[in-house]
């Protein structure tokens, strides 16, 4: 009889112990579906983006670092995007970073081309690498 209520209460402990962590785990998965929303938002725009090309103001006051990077094009899962994105801490210019990523979605006339252009390429080109070679492309 006694080995038999040391059974009973190891397996209420057990089943008490085994309902509480499916309960925290129903409570963070819904925490986590909840952020888990916002990403695969982001997922699902990032999968429709062809490309992003990095667009300055081009002015007196536009400093060297951003001239640098202006016209540049990159897949949007290139790995120095986070690193440029503006306002980048580079800049120089006493008003603050004025530059801006443009996001091109893959319906846009031409952007499969310039996307696997892009691919071919290593996920970075600058502009006039660009029209160069769609003139090839085009000529051909």
């Amino acid at each position: 009889m006694t080995r038999f209520l040391v059974l009973l209460i190891a397996a209420y402990v057990i089943y008490y112990l085994f309902k509480n962590s499916l309960r925290s785990k129903t409570k963070r998965n819904a925490l986590q579906s909840n952020k888990g929303e916002n990403t695969d938002v982001v997922n699902t725009h990032l999968k429709e983006i062809a490309y992003v090309f990095y667009s300055t103001a081009k002015d007196r006051d536009t400093c060297d670092t951003c001239l640098a990077l202006d016209g540049k094009h990159l897949l949007p899962n290139h790995k120095i995007l986070n690193d440029i994105k503006p306002p980048h801490v580079d800049c120089r210019n006493p008003k603050g970073c004025r530059c801006t990523l443009v996001y091109v979605t893959r319906d846009e006339d031409g952007s499969k081309e310039i996307e696997t252009l892009l691919k071919r390429r290593g996920g970075l080109c600058d502009r006039q690498t660009i029209d160069w070679e769609l003139r090839r492309w085009h000529q051909s």
